[in-house]
Order: C-alpha cells, then structure tokens, then sequence
C-alpha cells in the first residue's frame, strides 16, 4: 500500500508524488503543458517572480492506493493526465484575468507553446549572412544596418523562408549589440537597427501565422571572469537591443551561438528585464570537440539552464549535420520532462575556394538531418550558416513525409551499445573527409 499526493499551482496541477514510509518516494512532473498553462496563469495574474507566486503552489492530502510507490505515481499522473485535456487547461486560463490574447506579440506567444505542447515540430529559418553576402552585402559589412538601407532585401530573405516553409523567423540582428556595431561606427542605433529588422519580419511573418524570433548573438565582448566586462554591464549592452526587439514586435527571443554561461545570463536578464512575458530560447555553439569554447557539454547547458527556468534549450552553427546528431542525441537524453528542444546545424562544413566560404550540405543532407532531429525527438528544427532556402523546403518537405510516424526518441544514455560521443564524431570526421575527395 502506498500514499499518493498532487502538487498544485492554484487549480492546476503539476506534480504526482507516492510514497511508503520516508525513504520510499517516487515523483512524477505531469507533461509541459501543464507548466505552461501555469506559467500562462501567473502572467494573467502578474504573479510571474513574484513571492506571491510561490504562495500559489499547494499539496492535495494524502490517499492510499495499492501497489509500490512508482507504480501508483505513474497510474495517478495518467489519470490527472487524461482529466486534464488541453482544452480543459486553456478553459482554466479566462476565469483567472485578462490573458495575453489581448496583445498581437501575447496572442503568437500562446500560439508558439500551444504548438509545442501539441507535439508540433517546428521548422525554423536558415541563414541570414549566406543569403545577404549572395544579395551583395561585403566581408566586413554590418547585416543590421541593411535593415533601413535595403529593407527590401532584408524583406525578401524573410518572404523566401517563410515561402520555404519555416514555421518560425529570426530577425536580421544577430549582431545588434552596441559594442558588435562600434565595429561599425553604428553604437548609437542600436534600438533603431534592431527595430527595424524585427519590424520587417513581422511585417511578412505575421499574415501568414509565422512566429517572429529576435534574434540575440554574443555581444562581442569579454565577460567575467574571463574578460573584463561585468555580467551587469553585459546585461546592460543587451537591454538596449532587446527594447528595439521588443517595439519591432517580436513574439520571443532566440539568445544563440553563446559559449559562455555568464553572458547568457546576462542576456536572459535583459530579457526578463526589459519584457518579462516574452519566450526565451537560448542555444548554444558546441563547436570544440562537442563542447562549447569554454568547456560547456551538451549535457551541462540543458540542465543548467532549463534550472534557470528557460523552457527551450539547444544548440546552433559551429557543426555540421553529423555532429549536431552527436550533440542533440546529448541534449535529448538529458533534458527535464518540461524542457523542449531547438536545433540549428550548419549546411555541412565550410571550406574556402575562389575566394569564398562554401558549404558541402546539400539540400538532401538537410532533409536527412531534418528527419533524425525529429526522431530523437527535438521540437524546433533548423538550419544555420550555409543554409537557403531551398534546404528549408527540402527539410519541410521530408518532415511532411513523416509527420504521421511515431517518434522514437533519444537512446538511453546507459545504453552499452551506445557508441561514445568521441567514436561518433571521429567517424563524422571521417565521413566529411571521404565526402570531399570525391
């Protein structure tokens, strides 16, 4: 005989716990949707980081129930499951204040955890910088300050990705920080910059029931403790970017291509400084030996950061399609229940010829690529440097081709069949190579 207990956050529920005794406890976390809808509950509530928050959360009594602990908690947690449908959470939601539908960006918002709570896949855009350098933007140029002087290119890109297929756009400001566009004598129009690059995407997004990501790169600097610029300053340099994100109407934000926890920190400060109720995605470059830079693992970011509280972790560049299964086969196995997943590989690997960076993917290597992240189970799909797109359309058109099979998932980590990360990515290495000398 066991005693189970529900977890929950006003009326919704969260959390199944049995035990027998003190030692022997089992715990079960209901499904995403369930921390969505909270989060959705506490917005409406403006209770989000508040203590008044914490004091929302409350246990159910104590019921007996037969059986060991984790085969009680896992009957119970389905039969909350299947009282709670999604259509019954999202009735919960209008009893408790005016929600977010009542703003364009909070009504995409909704829409954008909706999806993923449904098991959408959803496809993503490929690369800025690639498209902008075939439309003649030079080595060197800054991609932001085409926002006001080619708004008509910068519009195009967009138009072709969503014509593509892409479920979700990112906006022309990868390197919208005031201290990347000093490079540029541009440090004084950062909001302007990133407005407008958020502004035309919406623009064409929008109609068409496409999301709009603002998209945040490195800051270009330093950050402690391995350079001389604080976390706070950091956080600062963000904020201003992220407001010109924010007036341009972007319904999330993507803080990607980071190596460095203590600058995503401070980038997800800037957001939840300057616009609390956005999404935040946060994905990091594991391009040194399945790590980042600085030593992070695949395995370490998703369970730090998603202990931040972010909902959608990941990695982007950096590698190409071989090695990003290598990394989100490690994101996939080590994420929380209520974590989602975004991935971005390069179009292959670069290499340099008649003056140019090439990129060996193929449309076809893309789709494939495509169809693995979705068997392990990744949620938002996309592509990076490199990219077109026509690799885009080629990934809508193999995840079409599959929408109707079930996902597998990752393989256990435990798993002694499991080849290690380094024997994968010397046999990606030697794949790449063989793909080169023919």
């Amino acid at each position: 005989m066991a005693e189970v207990q529900i977890t929950y956050w006003r009326e919704i529920p969260s959390m199944v716990t049995a035990r027998e005794g003190r030692r022997n406890t089992a715990k079960v976390e209901l499904p995403a949707r369930f921390q969505v809808a909270i989060d959705e509950a506490a917005m409406r509530l403006n209770l989000t980081g508040t203590d008044a928050y914490i004091e929302q959360w409350r246990r159910g009594p104590w019921e007996e129930r037969p059986g060991t602990p984790e085969a009680v908690a896992q009957t119970v947690a389905a039969e909350v499951e299947a009282a709670f449908p999604p259509e019954r959470l999202r009735s919960i939601l209008p009893e408790l204040g005016p929600g977010r539908e009542q703003a364009p960006a909070a009504t995409v918002r909704s829409k954008l955890f909706d999806w993923l709570a449904e098991g959408r896949i959803i496809l993503g855009d490929g690369a800025m910088g690639t498209m902008l350098q075939s439309m003649g933007l030079t080595d060197g140029g800054a991609p932001e300050l085409w926002n006001v002087t080619q708004p008509g290119k910068i519009r195009a890109v967009y138009q072709a990705y969503v014509d593509a297929g892409s479920n979700m756009i990112e906006t022309n400001t990868f390197g919208g920080t005031s201290a990347r566009l000093k490079l540029h004598n541009l440090q004084d129009r950062v909001v302007e910059l990133n407005r407008a690059g958020a502004a035309l995407a919406v623009e064409v997004a929008h109609p068409r029931g496409v999301l709009v990501a603002g998209s945040i790169g490195p800051s270009g600097e330093m950050i402690e403790p391995v350079g001389p610029v604080t976390v706070t300053e950091a956080e600062e340099m963000f904020a201003e970017q992220v407001v010109g994100l924010v007036e341009g109407g972007v319904d999330l934000v993507v803080i990607e291509t980071m190596y460095l926890f203590n600058e995503v920190r401070a980038a997800v400060n800037a957001v939840r400084k300057v616009a609390p109720e956005l999404p935040i995605v946060t994905t990091l470059s594991f391009d040194t030996n399945l790590h980042t830079m600085m030593g992070i693992s695949p395995r370490e970011a998703v369970q730090t950061l998603s202990s931040w509280g972010i909902q959608v972790v990941g990695a982007n560049c950096g590698t190409g399609a071989d090695e990003m299964e290598i990394i989100a086969t490690q994101l996939a196995q080590a994420r929380p229940p209520s974590v989602y997943l975004m991935v971005q590989s390069n179009s292959g690997m670069p290499k340099y010829a008649n003056g140019k960076i090439l990129y060996e993917g193929t449309p076809e290597v893309m789709a494939d690529y495509a169809v693995k992240m979705r068997n392990l189970g990744i949620n938002i799909i996309g592509a990076c440097c490199g990219s077109t797109p026509a690799h885009i359309a080629a990934m809508r058109a193999a995840l079409e081709r599959v929408k109707d099979e079930p996902i597998p998932g990752p393989p256990a980590s435990d798993d002694g069949r499991i080849e290690s990360a380094e024997s994968r990515a010397a046999r990606a290495a030697a794949r790449r190579s063989e793909r080169r000398q023919r």
